[in-house]
């Protein structure tokens, strides 16, 4: 392996830094984003998302025949990285955009690639996952949404859960209940894509504990979805939403995200004094930054590797799970070392009087609650991780 960047790519990665500089305010992590979720909030991240259509990018991996610029999956990863490091809006429909998409390609017919590639590739058509359920999350065997056949027609009957961006979505790709006297569990689900302005469709938008409004619980009561919107074969969906999960837990961001906190971490250290002394200075604090420093290295190193293997077409499961499990642990141990750091004054929130960096610790301590559960529960990596990855045997 060698994660030396070729002369392209890193004028590649120049360049999205450059349109990040062009596109996002001078103050976009100190204050000047619109709050998050709100109306002002959407029509920016709109435009920034089709400002990144018009570069190519939505797309820049697709086969050319598909409207791609089959670009090597390392400008994919550095992409990822730098949207990440700048806390771009809308990350969440890029990566909802990279599993639709890999879904059409690796899985859809003909006619669904030219119906449906198009509107991705130009940032104007939004999709949602529809993976999860209230009493099925990591384990998707349990889905209970019913999808009956009715000859010329599904009939889907049921409640998904945290959709995000279903309230903001044309479209969703879900797995669905069709054969539920299978045999094996893994052949009882199909994926199905589901427009979203059918009649019997209820979206209700939830508030999430740091007080964003984006995860949603969405309703299905007789909903009629076409027979030609199954994508791949009835009764495999489950291996359709395997492949899916790993574009959702592997992913450079897991690294550059974090090193921007660190970063402001440092600075507020440098810059803030306690009995007239800078927090630079005191050992423990030090000590402290410096192990988020060695974690964020392991993982930079981990998302490369993740990447090495994605690029060279070998199973990214294994090593999926674990950029998944030490990105998203790491994260909460951030937010808690920059809690430590900053006291009080880490427990403001955004736009609150006297918050320091923003809010950006409150605001990431509550978030990152949910980054170990949130595309499979770190309990699911570390059985992935023994399992495929070891070779022990199943329990």
């Amino acid at each position: 392996m060698d994660f030396t960047f070729t002369e392209e790519q890193d004028k590649f990665r120049q360049e999205v830094k450059d349109f990040l500089a062009k596109q996002l305010p001078a103050d976009w992590l100190t204050g000047g984003a619109p709050e998050e979720e709100t109306d002002e909030w959407w029509e920016f991240t709109k435009k920034f998302l089709l400002a990144m259509a018009d570069k190519g990018w939505l797309s820049l991996t697709w086969p050319k025949e598909y409207g791609g610029q089959e670009r090597p999956l390392w400008e994919d990863a550095i992409l990822g990285e730098e949207l990440a490091y700048a806390r771009a809006p809308g990350m969440d429909y890029w990566y909802r955009w990279k599993m639709i998409s890999a879904l059409l390609l690796n899985f859809g017919n003909d006619e669904q690639k030219r119906k449906h590639l198009p509107g991705i590739a130009s940032g104007e058509v939004h999709w949602a996952q529809g993976f999860s359920e209230p009493e099925a999350g990591s384990d998707l065997g349990a889905t209970k949404v019913r999808a009956e056949d009715k000859g010329d027609h599904w009939l889907v009957n049921g409640q998904k859960i945290w959709t995000t961006g279903a309230h903001r979505s044309n479209w969703c790709f879900a797995p669905m209940m069709t054969d539920p006297d299978a045999e094996k569990r893994s052949r009882r689900l199909s994926m199905l894509l589901i427009d979203m302005s059918t009649p019997g469709i209820t979206v209700n938008v939830m508030e999430s504990m740091e007080g964003a409004s984006h995860v949603c619980e969405t309703f299905f009561d007789d909903v009629r979805v076409p027979k030609e919107n199954l994508v791949g074969e009835r009764g495999r969906g489950w291996l359709a939403a395997m492949a899916l999960v790993n574009i959702e837990r592997s992913g450079t961001g897991f690294a550059s995200l974090p090193q921007r906190v660190l970063e402001q971490l440092v600075q507020y250290a440098n810059e803030t004094k306690c009995n007239g002394v800078p927090l630079a200075q005191d050992l423990v604090i030090r000590s402290k930054l410096a192990q988020i420093a060695i974690e964020i290295e392991v993982c930079r190193m981990l998302a490369y590797r993740t990447a090495w293997v994605q690029n060279t077409g070998q199973d990214v499961t294994s090593v999926g799970a674990m950029i998944k499990l030490f990105g998203s642990e790491m994260m909460q141990r951030i937010s808690n070392t920059g809690l430590q750091i900053m006291g009080p004054y880490g427990q403001l929130e955004p736009g609150s009087k006297r918050t320091q960096i923003a809010g950006l610790i409150e605001r990431d301590y509550l978030w990152n609650v949910s980054m170990t559960i949130a595309g499979g529960t770190s309990e699911i990596q570390r059985i992935i991780i023994s399992t495929i990855g070891l070779g022990l045997p199943r329990m």
